[in-house]
């Protein structure tokens, strides 16, 4: 039954030509834009999604969200629509296959291809990153290879238009794109740039190893390794992986998120050092295979039908790709049995006589025998000798010439040189020298050739020597602005500067002004390493000690071994003994600036008042008002007189009398008549 779409219009525009790839959730066909006259391809969602409208707005929405992304090595979008029951997208289309079908025609790639591969993938997910845009299902099904050379990312924000259906579409999802899933996707259901990171991490593990980390007989086995396990390094599934690409995979795919790279370009920012370090060429990506036809093979069968001798049929030509499956007789002595000068028989005519031998006498029958098999012996032992011969050359161009490069790998270069040397091989005088994080300096890295590869003797070998590891002094920086540290600190390749804010508990570094680093001035410092300044954000706030009923030597001890300066004013108290602290300003564990000045109010003891000399006859209401500006309390007593005629009492006496000392604050009695 033919497929129902292909051959129709879809809104008017889009001519379906024929099917490329289908899959559970999605058809993908080959389709004409007849509005621009350009191919492109169209993918159908399944009608389980279709039929749903929450998704066909979510689909809509993503797809608006992914056309905005514009970088040569993402599939572009082109636009989305809806034709009765069918959502589509409507995407550039790419001839080629995907990374899938090279990991199946290859097993396992080189670092240099991977690397290769890799790179724009990242560069891709970089500028939908930066776009604030997650990619979610980053595996080899969605990284197109097209025919002319380019890598490309397809599917950006159709994953998460899939993911929020709440439909058992999802569960497809995972099923087909568990073995690249992260932890956080798969327990918590949330994913940003560093999801994408770490299933870039796993398809990196797989193009060196030829297979995903996690394997399981279901996709609920296999995502609970992603959650609960950590991924091995890719040099334990595939000896002569470099430690620095085992690294990279292995941060890239920590289970926490904190842990990876922050996004996809901090990760292509590590391979494009790695690249550099291990001096990796950037390669094209393998052509698709073709079947090779031999154009000669036709003409050379011709021609051996038209000679009546040696007609037979040809014998199939080897696959240049296929190993032979079993061993036979040397060809080149084939050649010499199948060319050997075996004229015809000599015929004689009845009355002809047999050749004379050197008597003249005809030759007996026992003489011929003898003489012939004297000739077979002399041919077998000839074509004996030519299989030896030959036999011996193939040996020799093939096995006897070569030598395997000893591994010197780790000894000294004085030891690999009288080891190489010793094995029959040359050592070159320019000796090739590179950092190292893993081999001490003076030791050998590797060699070129590598190590159990077969040269031919006396072939030169270089040898690569270990640096030691590559640091970088940290400037001293202490003193100046934090601009000016990034300046100096800039010097060190790579290295990711991260301020952090530090309160001064000298109180004599400025705001603003840089306190120390990590690593500190001085101490060496790896490539891309991450250096923190600490900034000073002035002194400390802290809690104002209690010094409240202290003495005021012992008052200005306590504040001064807690960071302040004591400023002593004096006041009355009736409660608090002369002396000792009645308060402080701030007050007791107040929150306050270290190295500020706080007050502290120490007692005078109780005010004392003497009452002044009032002289009898004195007008009453000016002696209240005197004695109540002494802070005393006036009680006026009055006699004699009545109540109306207040404007003719005089002061009679004061109690207690003048002169006498009393508190401030205490009664006094005015008798006035």
């Amino acid at each position: 039954m033919g497929d129902p779409i292909a051959g129709r219009v879809l809104e008017g525009r889009y001519r379906i030509v024929q099917r490329i790839a289908r899959g559970g959730m999605s058809t993908v066909y080959a389709a004409v834009d007849e509005r621009l006259d350009r191919e492109v391809a169209v993918k159908v969602m399944s009608s389980a999604l279709s039929t749903d409208p929450a998704f066909a707005d979510r689909f809509a929405r993503e797809a608006r969200v992914a056309a905005r992304l514009a970088h040569p090595n993402a599939v572009s979008v082109y636009d989305q629509g809806t034709d009765g029951s069918h959502v589509f997208l409507v995407m550039e289309l790419v001839r080629g296959r995907t990374l899938r079908d090279l990991l199946r025609e290859r097993g396992v790639l080189t670092p240099a291809q991977a690397l290769s591969i890799l790179e724009p993938v990242l560069g891709a997910l970089a500028a939908a990153h930066r776009a604030g845009l997650v990619h979610r299902d980053v595996k080899p099904e969605n990284i197109l290879l097209s025919d002319d050379g380019a890598v490309k990312v397809a599917d950006f924000g159709l994953a998460r238009a899939v993911e929020s259906d709440a439909s058992n579409t999802r569960t497809g999802l995972m099923m087909g794109t568990v073995a690249y899933c992260p932890p956080e996707q798969i327990s918590r259901g949330s994913a940003d740039a560093r999801s994408d990171v770490y299933s870039a991490g796993i398809v990196l593990f797989e193009l060196l190893t030829g297979s995903a980390p996690f394997l399981g007989d279901s996709a609920m086995a296999v995502a609970y390794q992603h959650v609960n396990s950590e991924v091995p390094p890719p040099s334990s599934r595939r000896h002569g992986v470099p430690p620095q690409l085992d690294d990279v995979v292995l941060r890239a795919t920590s289970r926490e998120p904190s842990g990876r790279p922050l996004d996809a370009g901090a990760l292509l920012a590590e391979l494009h050092d790695i690249r550099i370090d291990l001096g990796l060429p950037v390669v094209a990506v393998p052509p698709r295979p073709k079947p090779k036809q031999d154009p000669d093979a036709t003409q050379v069968f011709a021609a051996v039908q038209r000679d009546p001798v040696t007609a037979r049929p040809p014998a199939p030509m080897p696959d240049a790709t296929t190993a032979p499956t079993h061993a036979g007789p040397d060809p080149l002595q084939r050649t010499v049995i199948s060319a050997r000068p075996l004229g015809p028989p000599a015929i004689r005519t009845p009355g002809e006589s047999a050749p004379a031998g050197r008597s003249g006498r005809a030759a007996k029958p026992s003489d011929r025998r003898r003489r012939a098999r004297r000739r077979t012996a002399i041919v077998v032992i000839v074509i004996l000798l030519l299989g030896l011969l030959t036999g011996y050359g193939a040996w020799w161009l093939t096995v006897g010439r070569y030598r395997q490069v000893p591994n010197v790998n780790g000894l000294a270069q004085s030891v690999a040189t009288q080891q190489l040397v010793r094995d029959g091989f040359a050592v070159n005088s320019a000796v090739a020298k590179e950092f190292s994080e893993n081999v001490k300096s003076g030791q050998i890295i590797r060699t070129d050739p590598a190590a159990s590869s077969h040269v031919i003797k006396g072939k030169p070998v270089t040898l690569v020597v270990s640096r030691g590891p590559e640091r970088f002094p940290v400037p001293m920086v202490a003193g100046g602005s934090f601009t000016a540290a990034q300046q100096a600190l800039s010097t060190i390749p790579g290295a990711h500067i991260v301020r952090s804010d530090a309160a001064d508990g000298t109180g004599k570094i400025a705001k603003g002004t840089v306190i120390r680093t990590d690593p500190a001035a001085g101490q060496p410092a790896r490539r891309a390493q991450v250096i923190t300044v600490f900034v000073s954000s002035g002194p400390p706030v802290i809690s104002v000690p209690n010094v409240t009923g202290q003495r005021k030597d012992e008052a200005q001890q306590m504040l001064t071994a807690a960071g302040f300066t004591a400023n002593f004013v004096d006041d009355y108290s009736d409660t608090v003994a002369e002396g000792k602290v009645i308060r402080t300003s701030p007050p007791a564990e107040a929150s306050a600036v270290k190295f500020s000045s706080v007050s502290v109010v120490l007692s005078k003891g109780p005010a004392i008042v003497t009452i002044p000399d009032i002289a009898g006859g004195s007008d009453p209401d000016e002696a209240k008002v005197a004695l109540e500006n002494l802070g005393l309390v006036v009680v006026v007593k009055k006699k004699n007189k009545a109540f109306l005629d207040f404007s003719s009492y005089k002061v009679d006496r004061v109690e207690p009398g003048p002169g006498t000392q009393v508190r401030k604050g205490s009664t006094v009695i005015l008798h006035v008549k």
